[in-house]
């Protein structure tokens, strides 16, 4: 199947495999480092996390402009391209909400309102319009993939109490620690108003293509 496939459609592929990769590094537990008397690697999970985030991050930025520039598209890659983006993102919030990074609120936010906006672009879809991603929806991404990123670097380098610590706390961290926090914080809320946007900016598009009567 794979040698059938275009480059887009590997990247996206890549993209979902890396999902569990990614899970399977921040959940190895320490005492199998103790174990296998390495316990100085559990320290570095967070950054090898980290880092295969931002290769499937980047990867589902190569394949929308690779698609774009040779216009690839078929039907695999509409379906399966926004499923390895909904697969990363909510397996990132929920993730490092479990760690005590990210307060589940919010992590529910993004989840709902992904589902919710799935089932309005298939209503969307059945009526042949453009469910294509709007300002929102990319700006929405921007502030997500941030907070993810830089969450992940938080629970890695800079394990805090949670959002705003910086407030209370700030004396007591050191510079990178501040900056973290503070960023974190920022883009979490940056996170909650764009995905709220996003989902009432779907819900005005496609309100009138939700059929209740078959």
């Amino acid at each position: 199947m794979l040698k059938k496939m275009n480059l887009p459609n590997k990247l996206t592929m890549l993209r979902i495999i890396l999902v569990p990769v990614f899970v399977l590094f921040l959940c190895i537990p320490k005492e199998f480092f103790e174990l296998i008397k390495c316990p100085d690697v559990h320290n570095y999970m967070g950054y090898v996390a980290l880092v295969i985030f931002i290769i499937a991050a980047i990867t589902d930025t190569l394949d929308g402009r690779i698609s774009r520039k040779n216009n690839i598209v078929t039907k695999f890659g509409k379906i399966m391209d926004p499923l390895a983006d909904k697969l990363l993102v909510s397996t990132g919030f929920i993730m490092l909400t479990g760690l005590g990074v990210i307060p589940a609120y919010v992590t529910a936010i993004v989840v709902f309102r992904d589902f919710f906006v799935n089932a309005l672009r298939m209503f969307g879809s059945d009526n042949s319009k453009d469910v294509a991603a709007g300002i929102s929806g990319k700006i929405k991404t921007v502030f997500q993939m941030l907070a993810i990123t830089i969450g992940l670097f938080s629970f890695a380098y800079a394990p805090t109490d949670g959002l705003f610590t910086f407030i209370e706390n700030s004396v007591k961290m050191n510079m990178l620690e501040l900056i973290t926090n503070i960023s974190l914080s920022v883009v979490v809320l940056g996170v909650i108003v764009a995905t709220l946007w996003s989902f009432v900016d779907y819900f005005l598009r496609f309100k009138e293509d939700i059929d209740v009567e078959h």
